[in-house]
């Protein structure tokens, strides 16, 4: 039996049983040897498993959540006999319950997607939406008009979320800047949100952009990097033309290729995120983009397997396409002998706040 606080979060062993927590008693981690549960900031409860050497991931109904999370603070009052400063954390499902409620009414509503490495990271939203929103495989942001916040709002917001985690700010690693793609808005808006951001939280800046809305706009990352922003997360999808005709991704490859080497050259760090299951024509061209790249440290490739949404079978159906869900481990295989840098999974019904 094991317990520690470091850096804002609490750490429990019992056995094979492992649990993680913040300051402010909020369930991050629960293994239990075959199987692990991750709650999302939101409530949101992801069973992972690896089920005939796959990796699985499911999100549990209420019935289920409530009785995990009793088992969890179970857990920690039983090892808070020896461990005193646990006694504080001797929560419930209710509790849990009520933090995700309380926090989505800060955002105003739940907060659609964040890559895998800001799971932990503190989302900060500025804007509302995505400026293209017309992508046929994606229905994120569907019914949300692009907007970005007006500063009193996203003020407003930041002072709120501040109080929220008062105790566990310590054991985040970063500030998501949300939604789709905050680094498009004008660039005095962004100066201003990073200069607050920056004296209040302390904490280097991510966000998500595209490579073909962004790249038209006079972008000064230089300024950014020196505000603090770290790294910029950009949805390639495919190095096929036909296959991002199909997506209705309005990118050219070579103004990406551009865009990508703008942003490296800032010394601001990338995550080009590709999707995988079109054929072996998007594997060979996008393992061929990707390759042409030149890369850095703190730069990541992540692969996300297809989710179908909607309409979007219909689409593949009408051009030929079935899913090919090997095609994952053929893409990472042909780019992790060349590339020095993580070509990871982005599973999007993992990546939930």
């Amino acid at each position: 039996m094991f317990a520690e606080e470091a850096r804002g979060v609490v750490k429990i062993e019992i056995g094979e049983r492992r649990l993680s927590l913040n300051m402010d008693s909020d369930m991050i981690y629960y293994s239990l040897g075959d199987r692990t549960y991750r709650r999302t900031r939101m409530n949101d409860f992801i069973e992972l498993r690896y089920i005939n050497g796959k990796r699985n991931a499911r999100l549990l109904d209420e019935k289920e959540k409530r009785g995990i999370a009793n088992s969890f603070y179970s857990d920690i009052e039983l090892v808070s006999t020896e461990y005193p400063f646990l006694k504080k954390h001797r929560k419930d499902y209710e509790f849990l319950k009520k933090r995700g409620i309380d926090l989505i009414g800060i955002y105003g509503e739940k907060i659609p997607i964040v890559p895998p490495d800001r799971y932990f990271s503190l989302y900060l939203r500025i804007s509302a939406g995505c400026p293209w929103n017309k992508c046929s495989f994606c229905n994120l942001y569907k019914d949300q008009k692009y907007s970005p916040l007006p500063f009193s709002m996203v003020r407003e917001q930041a002072e709120r979320l501040g109080e929220f985690f008062k105790n566990s700010i310590e054991s985040m690693n970063g500030i998501f800047l949300g939604d789709a793609n905050a680094v498009s808005m004008s660039s005095d808006m962004l100066y201003n949100y990073f200069d607050y951001f920056r004296e209040k939280f302390h904490m280097p800046f991510y966000a998500f952009s595209d490579a073909f809305t962004t790249p038209l706009r006079n972008t000064d990352f230089k300024m950014m990097r020196e505000m603090g922003l770290k790294r910029i997360y950009i949805g390639i999808e495919s190095g096929n033309p036909g296959i991002l005709r199909m997506l209705n991704k309005k990118m050219d490859t070579q103004m990406a290729r551009e865009f990508i080497g703008k942003i490296q050259d800032s010394g601001i760090n990338v995550g080009l995120i590709v999707m995988s299951g079109f054929g072996k024509d998007h594997v060979r061209d996008t393992v061929k983009f990707l390759k042409s790249i030149e890369y850095s440290k703190g730069d990541i490739i992540y692969i996300s397997p297809i989710k179908e949404y909607n309409n979007f079978h219909e689409i593949l159906m009408e051009n030929g396409m079935e899913i090919r869900n090997s095609e994952f481990t053929e893409i990472r295989d042909n780019l992790k002998d060349s590339l020095d840098i993580p070509v990871v999974i982005y599973n999007v019904d993992e990546s939930l706040y």
